[in-house]
């Protein structure tokens, strides 16, 4: 009852100016009266200019009285709040802004409903932040659920993770020199085609020396050789090798690293100078250069 009067009393920001604007406008009226009848008899006010006033001062009060009733009636009213039993499951949105809720806090109150998988007890609904300790006071007698959750429940069990028993994973390890393609296939990234592929390339260098020569395979992918790595041997180091001394044209132009220009020359400066004594006169050939020669240096011999 206390509170009942205290909100009656109540004024917001616009009926305070109001109540202003009607003292000041009260006042101006009594001295401008007291000055004219008191000290200046000789002028006084004519009847219709003071019934005039006192209609304007009547509308004043009239409007702020009603102001003020409905402001009254607006808060009391809120704060006496007519529920009905409910689950708050089911509740829509609109039906929670009637309780008092904005928007904002509607739209709260149902994302974290959905995250824990729907209120299951009064307490989860009294955690929610959005509900004020007095709004609650009036919902909960009638809150269709427990006093307490039936049984233990994880909050945001949505994105709860599963536990699963690691399985430990065996991952197969290869030699390139000598795993064939049904070997390869088995691996990663790795179908027909590309198990194909280096089985070929290995063959025409004569050998891997390097697994960094994998990457000179049209189509095998950087990210998959990174994921590969481990799993990619290099055991067998058995290396086809030709000899520069006595190997045709056609031999070493099949070579990945010589095309038919370098290998003719390799043969014809052989023909003018007579065999190589060294790995290294291979350089004195015209078209090998220093950075072919490096590459094609271990699977050439004398």
């Amino acid at each position: 009852m206390k509170q009942q009067v205290k909100d009656y009393f109540y004024f917001s920001k616009s009926e305070q100016k109001g109540v202003i604007a009607l003292v000041v406008l009260l006042l101006m009226f009594l001295g401008v009266r007291f000055y004219l009848l008191d000290y200046d008899p000789k002028h006084e006010f004519e009847k219709v200019d003071l019934t005039a006033l006192q209609f304007e001062i009547d509308s004043i009060e009239s409007v702020l009285s009603l102001a003020h009733e409905k402001e009254f009636r607006r808060r009391y009213q809120k704060s006496v709040l007519e529920v009905e039993d409910f689950d708050p499951n089911e509740l829509s949105g609109e039906k929670w802004m009637e309780f008092g809720l904005s928007e904002r806090q509607t739209k709260t109150l149902l994302n974290y409903k959905i995250k824990i998988g729907g209120f299951d007890s009064k307490v989860e609904v009294k955690k929610v932040f959005v509900i004020s300790d007095k709004l609650y006071a009036q919902l909960e007698p009638h809150i269709l659920l427990p006093e307490f959750s039936p049984k233990k429940k994880s909050a945001f069990k949505k994105w709860e993770k599963k536990k699963y028993a690691k399985s430990s994973r065996v991952y197969l390890k290869v030699d390139i020199n000598t795993a064939d393609t049904a070997a390869l296939k088995k691996l990663y990234g790795i179908g027909e085609v590309l198990a194909e592929r280096i089985v070929k390339r290995r063959e025409e260098l004569g050998g891997f020396i390097s697994k960094d020569q994998l990457h000179e395979i049209y189509g095998l992918k950087e990210e998959t050789l990174i994921k590969l790595d481990t799993q990619l041997l290099l055991v067998s180091l058995e290396i086809r090798k030709l000899n520069i001394n006595s190997a045709t044209k056609e031999e070493l132009k099949a070579h990945p690293y010589l095309y038919w220009k370098q290998a003719n020359g390799i043969v014809n400066y052989r023909k003018q100078h007579g065999k190589y004594r060294d790995i290294d006169d291979l350089k004195k050939t015209l078209l090998i250069n220093d950075s072919i020669f490096e590459k094609v240096k271990p699977y050439i011999e004398l």
